[in-house]
């Protein structure tokens, strides 16, 4: 975790922090001090040189964190009959860091991803997501188990297609959660988890523009199916 602005988040988030490292050469963010010293979490100073080769960032802020995973388990925190976001094989990290902070913003209960998503806890998803993976239940289960994982949740499946009605003309509702199936960049959802979908939706494109990038699509569907 990096920023100060994200670790100063991770701090009061209620994951466990093990440690923060700041540049040796710089006086730490003194809202970060304060909350380590308070928490007693490990507060280090590290040689300039060796703190920006722990850093991906080429220019990296002057505090690091290490925390624990926020990855859970369905059956922890995760709401049954709340709506989801649901990341199948979602390939690039700064898609599925904005998907998790859109997940957030629409009032998602949670985002729940299979194991070929990239890896929720890289720093470039991190980064993109602004924060929100620290406050978003996130759940991994294999693509196998996906369908029966969200029938535990009391969700209706909705895939997300090129071809099937409008998201609009879409009626969802009954007392149970909606979950919307986000596929892959190059190759969308696999035509067997398709079918095996309570709905199928699509967006309606104008002009030449044949699909939409997997961030942006994600977006539309929220804000228009869980509104």
């Amino acid at each position: 975790m990096e920023t100060p602005k994200l670790v100063l988040e991770a701090l009061e988030s209620g994951l466990v922090v093990d440690h923060v490292i700041v540049p040796g050469d710089q006086h730490p963010d003194p809202d970060i001090a304060e909350r380590c010293e308070a928490d007693k979490v490990r507060l280090f100073g590290l040689e300039p040189d060796a703190f920006t080769k722990l850093s991906d960032a080429r220019t990296p802020q002057p505090a690091l964190a290490v925390v624990e995973s926020p990855l859970l388990a369905l059956d922890e925190r995760f709401v049954r009959g709340g709506n989801y976001l649901v990341l199948v094989d979602v390939a690039d990290p700064g898609n599925v860091g904005t998907l998790i902070r859109t997940a957030e913003a629409s009032g998602c209960a949670g985002v729940i991803v299979t194991s070929q998503t990239a890896d929720v806890l890289s720093p470039k998803v991190v980064r993109s997501s602004s924060g929100s993976v620290l406050r978003v239940p996130i759940g991994e289960v294999e693509s196998s188990e996906l369908l029966e994982s969200l029938q535990s949740l009391n969700v209706q499946s909705v895939a997300s297609a090129m071809d099937g009605p409008s998201y609009g003309d879409v009626e969802l509702g009954g007392g149970t959660g909606v979950a919307i199936l986000l596929g892959n960049e190059a190759h969308g959802l696999r035509p067997e988890l398709i079918d095996n979908c309570d709905h199928i939706v699509s967006i309606p494109m104008h002009g030449k523009v044949e699909s939409l990038n997997v961030a942006t699509a994600g977006a539309v569907l929220a804000f228009g199916l869980f509104a």
